[in-house]
């Protein structure tokens, strides 16, 4: 009889082992099967204040429906007349998005434009009278895609 408490009492021990065991590993696979922050979620965190992933989309739609692509290119890696806007190089800011506002707003006068290629300066407010908001979602738009 005694010999049967022992097996039951095996068989009990083993039991509890095995559940432990699968639900240490239920547990294992839930962490890592737990939704894990998204490229947006991680980039929006990284994101200047007051700028929303939002902005940044409804200021790709601006930046190419302006006149930013004569100069800068549809794809933003500039042209003769306007700087890659992709990389990390700025020619006359340091690439903060205060100071991507202030250019588009106040533009750069052909006498203080460093790119040797261009053959004129960039006109206040894009040369095409944007508004400050227009400014602002294009402004979120340049510093995400040099900022990623």
């Amino acid at each position: 009889m005694p010999h049967r408490l022992l097996s039951r009492g095996s068989i009990i021990v083993a039991t509890a082992v095995a559940i432990a065991a699968c639900s240490s590993s239920n547990s294992q696979t839930s962490a890592a099967s737990a939704p894990q922050p998204s490229a947006s979620m991680s980039m929006a965190s990284a994101l200047p204040a007051g700028v929303t992933p939002q902005m940044i989309a409804q200021g790709d739609s601006a930046f190419h429906a302006s006149t930013c692509v004569r100069c800068h290119g549809a794809d933003a890696k500039g042209r003769p007349n306007g700087p890659d806007l992709t990389d990390t190089q700025w020619s006359q800011i340091s690439g903060t998005y205060a100071e991507i506002v202030q250019t588009i707003t106040d533009g750069v006068p052909k006498e203080k434009v460093k790119l040797s290629t261009a053959q004129f300066g960039m006109r206040a407010r894009g040369g095409a009278n944007l508004t400050d908001d227009q400014i602002k979602i294009i402004a979120a738009y340049v510093y995400s895609i040099s900022h990623h």
